[in-house]
């Protein structure tokens, strides 16, 4: 295969390296929640997810803007063989990112009462916001240095450190929230007071986020160390005579930073904005008490959300790999590239989140009872009927992603303005007007992503006289995968009525499911050699499939 293949395929290679981890962290994110939430109960999960929404806004600030322009900023100048200048963005990145995570901690841990007591109105997450302001300020300096492996074209140190962390988190997470939920159920047994036991529970779930970082950031910078001497080698190939000024790079990069900022901070305040509204209106609309309010939306976001973000992050981790990826070819002027791997990254995307999707829906039941001690019907049908969430979640990562890398940075924090707007409104409706209730979230929820998709699909077809294939990207990975749901959802049940064991009839029909959906692919031809051949293990996939005479 020629050059441009190997460049295509190592830009998938390292997709999908981040993805694997992605998933792994999800995975690992997903089975530790589990017992946590055995252990704190629903309503320790409410404060858990209450401290997490504004501490997720401030590490936006200080985490996510700054690494992703590194990448960017590093990746161009890499194309153009500017190694020093490569590096000079990096040491005044790591400044600006310590100085950003020192305010941002600061006003976490300090103003977590007010955050915590007067804008969520839930006054006993004040604990587990707490701890996460020293959070903040690790990930800072962490994030540059994903960034800067990222902009360098590797995504291996990225990977891996994100594993260690939530490792580590996982079981710090699950020691000192089992610790302090005894605590806090001995204060409230002296005190004849309630709810400090799941409040302290929550705190110690947040203790194991502050370690996890901790140990992310202290292999990180080992990697970095062993890294020096091949920097100092590019650097010396480096035969231009331009030096970047400090502070035209620190203009560069809050100019670049500033939007993909802007546009997580609106796509993502919206679930803090969601249990604002939810928790002022349900005790009106629905005449609930604080604990009741809690425990409920503990459910939509210890569980629901939980479980359709593990599919989510194959989107987000290739979402990663694009921006650095694009930026490069928009630098060496290699545009005509730019729409094949937009083409392709979508229908990978796709590919994976329609059958994620269908398959969460028909096992709703039988995944959440696995996993949770107590699963009610809102449980299984917020998850049932809510998978869709899978598709456009995804979908809108992407190409948020692909705005940023062809350089229309506004761009996403116009669309994700004006679908918050219009999801607020919905919701203020559904939950107010409708009494809809937890269910006029989960509706909500969905139509924001969908409105970001349609901005951003017209928006990439504007600029880049670009129309996305639709046949093998949507049309035939739906048709293969009703099929399958159909399928696993017929043998788990016949399984179950058979051997009456719920992790063994998951296990086998998932995995019939997998083969299933698999050759309904290549039946269709909905994939080909070419497009194996750009997957991880390809190659290897190919033999199979011509074994079974598919190809």
């Amino acid at each position: 295969m020629g050059k441009r293949n190997r460049r295509t395929n190592n830009f998938i290679v390292q997709g999908s390296i981040l993805a694997i981890a992605g998933l792994i962290v999800r995975i690992i994110g997903l089975l530790y929640r589990v017992p946590m939430t055995n252990i704190i109960g629903d309503e320790g999960m409410g404060y858990y997810s209450f401290a997490f929404e504004p501490y997720s806004v401030m590490l936006l600030l200080s985490y996510h803007g700054l690494p992703t322009a590194v990448s960017k900023l590093v990746a161009a100048r890499n194309g153009e063989g500017k190694f020093k200048n490569s590096y000079r963005v990096f040491q005044c990145a790591m400044i600006i990112a310590i100085v950003i995570g020192i305010i941002t901690g600061a006003i976490t841990y300090f103003g977590a009462g007010f955050i915590a007591g007067k804008l969520s109105n839930q006054p006993m997450s004040t604990y587990a916001l707490k701890i996460l302001g020293p959070t903040i300020f690790i990930l800072s300096i962490m994030g540059i240095l994903r960034g800067y492996f990222q902009g360098m074209g590797t995504m291996v140190p990225t990977a891996i450190s994100q594993v260690i962390e939530a490792i580590v988190n996982a079981v710090i997470s699950l020691v000192a929230a089992s610790y302090l939920f005894h605590v806090g159920k001995n204060y409230d047994l002296v005190t004849n007071s309630r709810s400090h036991a799941e409040a302290y529970g929550a705190a110690g779930g947040t203790m194991g986020t502050c370690i996890g970082a901790i140990a992310g950031l202290i292999f990180l910078i080992l990697v970095f160390m062993l890294y020096k001497n091949l920097l100092r080698k590019q650097m010396k190939k480096d035969k231009s005579r331009h030096k970047e000024d400090y502070a035209d790079i620190a203009r560069k990069l809050l100019w670049t930073s500033a939007p993909i900022i802007l546009s997580s901070i609106i796509f993502n305040i919206s679930t803090t904005f969601d249990g604002a509204l939810f928790s002022n209106l349900m005790p009106i609309a629905a005449k609930m008490e604080e604990e009741e309010v809690a425990a409920l939306w503990g459910v939509f976001t210890g569980k629901y959300k939980i479980m359709i973000m593990v599919p989510v992050a194959i989107a987000t981790a290739l979402a990663t790999s694009i921006v650095p990826d694009f930026s490069e070819e928009m630098a060496a002027g290699k545009k005509g590239r730019i729409a094949n791997k937009i083409q392709y990254s979508i229908r990978f995307t796709m590919i994976v989140a329609i059958p994620s999707a269908i398959g969460l829906s028909v096992l709703a039941k039988p995944i959440l009872t696995l996993l949770f001690h107590n699963v009610s019907d809102i449980d299984v049908n917020l998850l049932r009927f809510g998978t869709i969430a899978v598709i456009f979640y995804s979908l809108s990562t992407i190409t948020n992603a692909v705005l940023q890398g062809i350089n229309l940075m506004k761009k996403p924090v116009t669309h994700a303005t004006i679908s918050l707007v219009l999801h607020l409104v919905i919701l203020a409706f559904l939950i107010g007007v409708c009494k809809l209730h937890i269910y006029g979230v989960l509706i909500s929820y969905i139509i924001f992503a969908l409105i970001i998709c349609v901005l951003n699909a017209l928006t990439i077809q504007a600029k880049l006289s670009y129309k996305q294939e639709w046949i093998k990207t949507f049309l035939l990975p739906a048709i293969s995968s009703t099929f399958m749901g159909g399928i696993v959802y017929g043998i788990y049940y016949l399984l179950y009525k058979t051997v009456k064991s719920n992790l063994f009839a998951l296990l086998i029909s998932i995995l019939v499911g997998v083969i299933i959906y698999f050759v309904m692919l290549l039946l269709l031809k909905c994939i080909d050699e070419n497009d194996l051949r750009r997957m991880p293990l390809g190659e290897k996939i190919i033999v199979v499939a011509r074994i079974l005479h598919l190809l």
